[in-house]
This record gives C-alpha cells, sequence and structure tokens, in this order.
C-alpha cells in the first residue's frame, strides 16, 4: 500500500528499502567503531584492555637537586630526596636513586641519580638531574597566595521547586 501511495512498483521499494537498511547498518557499525576506539589517533593506541603508566623508583626533580648543599647530613639529604633505592654494601658513602616512567606504547623513560658522602656528609653528586636554575623564582611561584570567595547556599533542586510554587522555608 504505502509503495503504491510513493509512486514505487514493488521490486524498486524492496531495492530502495535494502539499501537504505545496508546504510543504515554500516552508519552504526562506523559509529560503534569510533566509539570502541575511544578517539584513538593511532593503532597501536586502541586497546580494549587498559594499560596503566608504570612507575618504579624515587622521583628526583630538578627543585630538590637544587636544594642539595655540600656539608648537609646524611638524614637532611634523606628527607630531602627520600630513601635511596639501592645503598651498596661495599660503599656506604654512595646511593643511588632510580626513577623509571613506562607509559603506554612508548619507551621507557629512566633517570639515574648518584649521592656521595664523606664521613657522613654530602660531598658531591651526579646523574641525569640537573638542579634547577632559578630556585628563589620557582619558589615564589609555589608560595602564591590565592583568595577563594566564601561559599553562598544557593540551595537545592527541592528549594527552586518550592519557590516557584511559591511555598518558603522556614531558615533555622
Amino acid at each position: 500500500m504505502f509503495e503504491r501511495m510513493m509512486g514505487y512498483d514493488s521490486a524498486e521499494f524492496q531495492r530502495i528499502v535494502l539499501l537504505m537498511s545496508k546504510f543504515l547498518i554500516s552508519s552504526l557499525l562506523l559509529a560503534l567503531l569510533g566509539g570502541v576506539t575511544g578517539c584513538s589517533s593511532t593503532w597501536e593506541d586502541f586497546s580494549l584492555v587498559h594499560i596503566p603508566d608504570i612507575q618504579q623508583g624515587n622521583l628526583v626533580t630538578p627543585e630538590m637537586v637544587a636544594e642539595l648543599k655540600p656539608g648537609m647530613s646524611k638524614r637532611q639529604v634523606r628527607f630531602l630526596l627520600g630513601t635511596p633505592i639501592l645503598i651498596d654494601v661495599f660503599h656506604p658513602d654512595r646511593w643511588d636513586y632510580y626513577y623509571a616512567l613506562k607509559k603506554r606504547n612508548k619507551p621507557v623513560d629512566q633517570k639515574r641519580f648518584s649521592v656521595f658522602f664523606r664521613r657522613d656528609k654530602l660531598l658531591h653528586y651526579s646523574g641525569d638531574i640537573a638542579p634547577a636554575e632559578n630556585l628563589q623564582r620557582l619558589k615564589d611561584e609555589k608560595e602564591q597566595v590565592v583568595s577563594v570567595p566564601d561559599y553562598e547556599d544557593e540551595g537545592g533542586i527541592f528549594e527552586a521547586l518550592l519557590d516557584q510554587v511559591g511555598v518558603e522555608l522556614e531558615e533555622e
């Protein structure tokens, strides 16, 4: 009946319906594939399994290194950098810090840092991490004070509905 109203014969109408259903199915499959990939830009990023970033070791930052001063005690260095990953039994005056970050489908980012002592006082350090240059500027940026306005209770959905109706609640 619908075919006669639109002016198509039965075979042509069936062909149009088949063509439209193929288009609809292919559009849905394409949208589903786009949703499953999570807008990944490359095929290597596509995975149905979540692969977390893996961090190992102590993260030693340039700011931490900039605060190291010759003559510091082992306790002060441990407080500043954290417990070392390796204290060699044969070289107790050397502490080694190691940090590795493995991100999904990317090479491992490794940083090594060694601290050397003489008579339990910091002698020197070496490694992949250079001290931050303008430490005072970095400290000033960290100590920035931000004023936050006080919270004003505007009520919830229930109070807004009561206001629309014209009912006022008693405040305690």
